[in-house]
């Protein structure tokens, strides 16, 4: 066990559930402070708050450890996908879906498609979704606990699965917007001065960049099918302009320009840090390594900050890390227990704000547990595992989500027949087809687009109050 770096992150760890209880009361209120921190989050504040939400534990690790292990150029789609997304997002969403005044995506598609199969289905998709997605941010909190800490992998994971499932049980959207602003701020700090160290220890960038493409050609080379990076790109695209997890960030902002700034925001944070982490530390990590392929590979950016780091540092290396992992894994559990205690079960059962706002912390303890479950024995490479799940949250919510901002004349047949559509697609495309990694969506998202399109077609016209809802929103 590491002394020194276990001091380090217990410290963080606790500072992140006393916030978690501070905001207790306040969360409990109401479904709007629980849910959506009652619109009250600064612009600054929540574009930290979506660098934190977007890159995860597999933005200080799995992006890293791919990058290291199968090139830069693979990686940067991603991350690239993820700043571009949020711009679009900040375009095409932001607005209209503030003036909805839907505190999640799927308040929203059950608002405007009002059809008793979707809501069924929308809340089913996200939980499926972020369930496999947590499993990843699992599985770098034991790697962490592992290789920095000292400690057994199981113990690393069940130790962070209590801290966050703590302090979102108590403190909701407020507990995880102010964790998640401390958590950015941390993240990118470490992120800058990992770079730097990096840079110094191999003796400058042209020094990093021979090195790592002596030990791996293949560094800077597109060397796998084209439509993997081009699917990596524009799933991480569709993710910013769809994802519950990060859409909670529009309804946390004061106002439609606010949430439009944020995003902004958000998209520059996430170039600078995807940059730094996928071209500077990515080969640094691929530098330490050699030639030779870790059993964990996920683990690289860890060999290399032993390498450059002492102790102190390690452990606030460490705590970014799990800052990474525990903002994300708050953002999913939130919106995850949210489908399940807003969309499921109060749908059959009648309860009142305060009995609302109690279900939703059951609703993120069974949420969180049956993660755990799952998170003892993970795949490889974390960033693949979560970027599939979100492939099918977008195959399965992207058109829907945005025919129903933007196109009056989509219906509640349309939507449900794009959801099958587009789900039922990607499902056989990735367990009944050998495709490159990620190129699912390119059949998957088009049959839910058709699907869209003729079953709106086909059907009954909404009504006028739905049709002039939809147009209020577009207002000046």
């Amino acid at each position: 066990m590491k002394v020194m770096e276990l001091i380090i992150v217990a410290i963080y760890a606790i500072a992140m559930v006393v916030i978690g209880l501070y905001f207790r009361k306040k969360a409990s209120e109401s479904t709007s402070g629980f849910w959506s921190a009652s619109a009250s989050v600064p612009i600054v504040v929540n574009s930290f708050c979506l660098l934190a939400t977007v890159m995860s534990g597999g933005g200080m690790m799995g992006n890293i450890g791919l990058a290291a292990a199968l090139g830069i150029g693979y990686i940067l789609c991603a991350n690239l996908g993820s700043g571009a997304g949020l711009g679009m997002s900040a375009i095409f969403v932001a607005k209209p879906l503030k003036k909805s005044g839907a505190k999640t995506i799927s308040q929203f598609i059950q608002m405007r498609f009002e059809n008793k199969a979707i809501a069924f289905l929308v809340p089913i998709v996200v939980i499926i979704a972020y369930t496999l997605y947590l499993v990843a941010q699992m599985k770098a909190s034991g790697t962490v606990g592992e290789y920095i800490l000292g400690v057994d992998f199981n113990m690393g994971l069940i130790i962070t699965w209590i801290i966050f499932t703590v302090y979102v049980m108590f403190g909701g959207m407020l507990a995880v917007t102010w964790t998640d602003f401390i958590q950015g701020l941390l993240m990118m700090a470490v992120t800058i001065i990992a770079s730097v160290a990096t840079l110094i220890y191999f003796g400058g960038y042209s020094n990093l960049v021979q090195t790592a493409t002596d030990f791996y050609p293949n560094m800077g080379i597109l060397h796998l099918p084209l439509s993997s990076y081009a699917g990596f790109f524009f799933v991480w695209v569709f993710i910013g302009l769809c994802s519950p997890h990060i859409l909670m960030r529009v309804g946390t902002a004061k106002s439609p320009f606010a949430a439009s700034i944020s995003l902004h925001g958000g998209m520059l944070l996430i170039t600078v840090f995807s940059i730094l982490t996928s071209i500077v530390l990515g080969m640094g990590s691929r530098g330490v390594m050699g030639a030779e392929e870790i059993a964990n590979r996920d683990a690289a950016f860890l060999l290399l900050i032993e390498n450059i780091f002492g102790p102190a540092m390690r452990g606030v290396t460490g705590a970014a890390i799990y800052a990474a992992i525990m903002s994300t894994a708050a953002g999913l559990l939130l919106a995850a227990a949210a489908a399940l205690s807003n969309d499921i079960i109060a749908r059959v059962k009648t309860m009142t704000e305060k009995q609302q706002t109690a279900m939703g912390s059951i609703s993120v303890l069974i949420i969180s547990c049956v993660v755990l479950a799952f998170s003892f024995n993970p795949p490889e490479f974390i960033t693949i595992l979560y970027t599939q799940a979100m492939n099918f949250l977008v195959c399965c919510l992207m058109i829907p989500t945005l025919a129903g901002l933007w196109w009056k004349r989509a219906t509640a047949k349309g939507a449900l027949l794009a959801i099958l559509g587009g789900g039922i697609s990607y499902a056989i495309l990735f367990f009944g087809m050998n495709l490159p990694t990620f190129s699912e969506l390119f059949i998957a998202m088009p049959i839910s687009l058709i699907c869209m399109i003729i079953g709106s077609l086909a059907s009954t016209p909404p009504s006028d109050d739905i049709i002039m809802m939809v147009a209020s929103w577009h207002e000046e």
